[in-house]
């Protein structure tokens, strides 16, 4: 339904004065995971303020985390750093990372980076709709795999005018 919203361009957002830190810390919450063991933070010290759709980025938060925990290895880490133009989240696990032949399609509805896997729980639609949350706020949502091994899901999300509430 939530890719039925997209594509009708109905998908709403309802904006909250929200802190960075919060955020991340109730996704980590809400689903059990904890740390230092399964997910480490790196958070600024200033823990900056986000004009956010707090429920949609806990959906793209859990959706990344969920993904390095399960096809990654622990521990996973969720860095993040503003400036007065973005505020950059980083998702990164020490798994295999992604194949290359995969990496350009992670984002395209019904993906599965392993053809074994296709009857596997989930749909293939979790990026497609993390994408979807992060595009909504007018930010970008990336993936490449880390010299060292692992993956890394990149969110930025614009500061300023650009969250104003479209409503």
């Amino acid at each position: 339904m939530e890719i039925s919203r997209f594509d009708a361009g109905a998908a709403v957002l309802h904006l909250d004065d929200v802190s960075l830190r919060t955020v991340i810390h109730k996704t980590l919450q809400l689903r059990g995971w904890r740390e230092p063991g399964q997910v480490i933070t790196e958070l600024p010290e200033d823990d900056p303020r986000l004009r956010v759709d707090a429920r949609r980025i806990d959906v793209v938060l859990a959706n990344l985390i969920g993904n390095a925990l399960r096809h990654g290895a622990a521990p996973v880490t969720v860095w993040a750093t503003a400036t007065r133009e973005a505020v950059v989240i980083q998702v990164a696990d020490r798994g295999p990372g992604i194949p290359d032949d995969v990496l350009p399609h992670v984002f395209e509805r019904f993906s599965k980076a392993d053809a074994a896997r296709a009857r596997s729980e989930g749909s293939g639609l979790g990026l497609a709709i993390a994408r979807e949350n992060v595009r909504l706020h007018q930010g970008t949502l990336t993936a490449a795999n880390l010299p060292g091994g692992g993956a890394a899901f990149t969110v930025t999300l614009p500061l300023g005018p650009a969250q104003e509430d479209p409503s």
